[in-house]
């Protein structure tokens, strides 16, 4: 009966493991098995970036140009009754500075491994020089799944 009982709960983790990877930019920290429904690359669900720590800033973007967040909903945690939202936001890496939300998309309830492209203006007004965090979430409004999964990339902010 033990046995069952990990077995169980081995499973449950399982199909609870990963939720949303970041393409572009590339996530912070590795990107094995993308490509697979429930990656364990793609499941960070502590704000703001996952618990991931910053790494070299992978790009610079210009204030006020356009660029095209590509993200991926690796396990799908679509309700019906409570839909959820995916946002992408820019910020500073500093815990209590507000992020700015740049865009918002609804879960729909596409299937795992969807992957979403959206186009996204970088705020004027930001600082020139400073490292600035990109980053995804998809908060699920599902009360059997984790609130928020979190991806994040660091950028260099150019004048």
């Amino acid at each position: 009966m033990k046995c069952l009982a990990v077995v169980i709960i081995a499973i449950v983790l399982e199909v609870c493991n990963a939720h949303l990877c970041m393409l572009s930019p590339p996530q912070r920290g590795s990107m094995v098995g993308i490509n697979k429904a429930g990656a364990t690359d793609c499941i960070l669900t502590t704000a703001r970036c996952g618990g991931r720590p910053a790494e070299k800033p992978i790009m610079g973007l210009k204030m006020g140009s356009n660029f095209t967040v590509t993200f991926q909903k690796n396990l799908d945690h679509y309700d019906k009754a409570t839909p959820g939202a995916f946002h992408v936001a820019i910020g500073q890496e500093r815990q209590g500075t507000q992020m700015t939300n740049l865009v918002s998309i609804p879960d729909a309830g596409e299937p795992s491994l969807t992957l979403y492209s959206v186009n996204v203006t970088i705020p004027t007004g930001l600082v020139s020089r400073q490292l600035y965090v990109l980053q995804t979430a998809y908060v699920t409004n599902n009360k059997d799944a984790p609130a928020v999964f979190y991806q994040c990339a660091d950028i260099i902010i150019e004048g």
